[in-house]
């Protein structure tokens, strides 16, 4: 059942995107991509530095004594391997978590600090998106004419995000798994995979709601990382616009970054959110007052980035464990021991 939804979803991105692709006219939409000629590889900078701020958050996520004889570059690394693997498997992110923890485990990190590192530092990814989201949101208010119905829907997605994360934090400092665990008996529930866990998933419970109340500075610290990630990720349009020959204003670079992540979520559970990713960039772009040329033109341009970046975190995973072959299974094992 999940395979049939999973692939419906990416045959209805694909086809809407085929029907922007029509409309805009695929000679334009080329033309507007060679237009990058030579410049092509600057477009691979933005993310790069996008990837620096975003492992900046994700090392301060963790406790002040958890990463001894580990450095900021190790990190970085095994953070591009992880995003590599949430890149290419539609695992809603799970998948390279888990790579993320193995990998620290595998350098001598106690796999609890760094399972509650992923929890803390996704959570305030999401946090700060949401923070991006409604500045993006400010913009396109800006963009948009008074009586478009556009206005509401922004008020509506801004409004379910921040629901969505005051619930996450609220589940957080009361222990996640430790809430889980009660609703399921609650419900009278058994799941022997969970109660495998139990011991130390509550030990994650305990590590996670401890960094929140003893070490906010570092809370903080992680935040701000994430924010600039967010807020650096507007060059990347920017660049690309200007490179093309249709230079776009910042406003415009802000509001459409800041949905294109919304968009992203949509498709999650679809193999690299092929045709849902590029159908939601090319809708946001017009949304925002962008050709639909320069808006298609992005879309692919900006998934031929991300197949780059991709390929260089599976090489990177590679280089790791001499061969790909029964890497999951490594992945697997490990954590059942670890976690």
């Amino acid at each position: 059942m999940k395979v049939a939804i999973r692939v419906i979803l990416l045959l209805l991105g694909v086809a809407l995107f085929a029907w922007f692709v029509q409309r805009a006219g695929p000679g334009e939409i080329w033309k507007t991509c060679l237009n990058l000629g030579w410049y092509a590889p600057l477009t691979l900078i933005p993310y790069g530095i996008v990837y620096f701020a975003d492992t900046m958050g994700w090392k301060f996520a963790f406790a002040s004594r958890a990463l001894k004889g580990i450095g900021f570059w190790t990190l970085y690394r095994v953070r591009w391997c992880g995003e590599a693997v949430n890149n290419v498997v539609p695992s809603a992110y799970v998948g390279g978590e888990a790579v993320k923890v193995y990998l620290m485990h595998k350098r001598g990190a106690d796999a609890g600090d760094v399972a509650a590192s992923v929890i803390i530092g996704r959570s305030m990814q999401t946090l700060t998106q949401v923070m991006f989201i409604a500045l993006g949101s400010a913009a396109f208010l800006t963009l948009a004419p008074a009586d478009s119905g556009v206005r509401t829907g922004l008020l509506v997605v801004l409004a379910g995000s921040v629901l969505a994360v005051a619930v996450l934090f609220w589940l957080q400092t009361r222990g996640l798994f430790s809430m889980i665990f009660r609703a399921v008996e609650m419900f009278g529930m058994k799941l022997e995979a969970l109660e495998a866990k139990r011991t130390k998933l509550k030990r994650i419970d305990e590590l996670v709601v401890e960094f929140y109340r003893k070490q906010r500075g570092r809370v903080a610290a992680s935040g701000g990382g994430y924010l600039c990630g967010w807020l650096l990720d507007t060059m990347d349009i920017f660049l690309v616009s200007w490179l093309v020959g249709m230079p776009i204003t910042w406003t415009q670079a802000l509001a459409i970054e800041a949905f294109i992540g919304v968009a992203k979520v949509l498709g999650l559970f679809v193999p690299g959110a092929i045709g849902v990713q590029e159908s939601g960039i090319a809708l946001v772009c017009r949304l925002a007052g962008l050709p639909d040329a320069l808006g298609l033109s992005y879309a692919i341009i900006r998934r031929g980035r991300e197949v780059v970046y991709a390929s260089i975190g599976w090489l990177l995973l590679y280089a790791e464990e001499a061969s790909l072959k029964g890497i999951s299974g490594r992945i697997a094992a490990e954590t059942r021991t670890e976690l």
